[in-house]
């Protein structure tokens, strides 16, 4: 956390926000790119070493990015609310078993975008994304429509869209837009321009990630970032803080 707080500053970021991955099944296991949730205390206290060495020049927010699987919300809740996160932010990585932004299942969501189509693909995604709003347990939904990673667009799938929109204001959290997209197949960033547009319309707090996975990444396309959100009438783009949404201009 040291080296991307290092990073932040001589980019001249003012916050920086911890996102890391924790993916726990139903039944207790994890997948190799997770945190062991048996080791968040390290996690939590690595951010709060950065927090004493930088807090004149960066804020620094520590928050989670959490798979939701259904049938793990209760562990989740109880692992979740032993610590003092600033936010938490849900994003759906599984469909059906299959890990969607993994190159080692790619041919498995070929294979059933080939069955099935990509219209009922993306449906079941949304459907998941929807209860995962709804489980109250996320600030943030992510990636929002990463299920387009590897190149794929609905047809449609406004429908899905608006559900999932409107539970995310019903619920007062907020979307992240992503510039991951631009170094992925899809090359674009998340979320599309019809999601944008709803989300705008709904007036739902957005905030931005780069989605690093290296100190290298940390500000990557961060400019058209900025230009991209811009482009759909967003003049404030929100942080989060002590699980709650502070809204600032861009």
């Amino acid at each position: 956390m040291l080296d991307y707080c290092e990073a932040a500053i001589r980019k001249g970021f003012e916050e920086i926000a911890f996102t890391d991955h924790l993916t726990v099944f139903p039944d207790g296991s994890s997948t190799a790119h997770s945190l062991d949730w048996l080791k968040l205390e390290n996690y939590v206290k690595e951010a709060e070493m950065a927090r004493e060495k930088y807090g004149g020049r960066l804020a620094v927010r520590l928050g989670l990015e959490v798979d939701y699987i259904p049938g793990n919300e209760r562990f989740l809740e109880n692992v979740l609310d032993s610590y003092d996160f600033d936010f938490i932010m849900g994003s759906v990585h599984f469909v059906g078993g299959i890990c969607i932004d993994s190159p080692k299942h790619r041919i498995l969501v070929e294979r059933e975008i080939g069955s099935n189509g990509f219209n009922v693909f993306y449906s079941k995604y949304m459907r998941l994304v929807s209860k995962a709003v709804e489980t109250g347990l996320f600030h943030v939904i992510g990636h929002i429509d990463i299920v387009r990673i590897w190149g794929f667009n609905p047809g449609d799938g406004s429908m899905d869209e608006q559900k999932v929109l409107n539970l995310v204001k019903q619920h007062e959290m907020c979307i992240e837009a992503s510039s991951r997209g631009l170094r992925q197949p899809v090359n674009s960033i998340y979320p599309s321009h019809r999601i944008m547009r709803k989300a705008r319309e709904l007036e739902i707090p957005l905030t931005l990630g780069t989605d690093a996975h290296s100190v290298e990444e940390i500000d990557y396309a961060y400019d058209s970032l900025i230009s991209y959100v811009k482009a759909f009438g967003y003049e404030r783009i929100a942080t989060l803080s002590k699980r709650r949404i502070l809204e600032r201009k861009i």
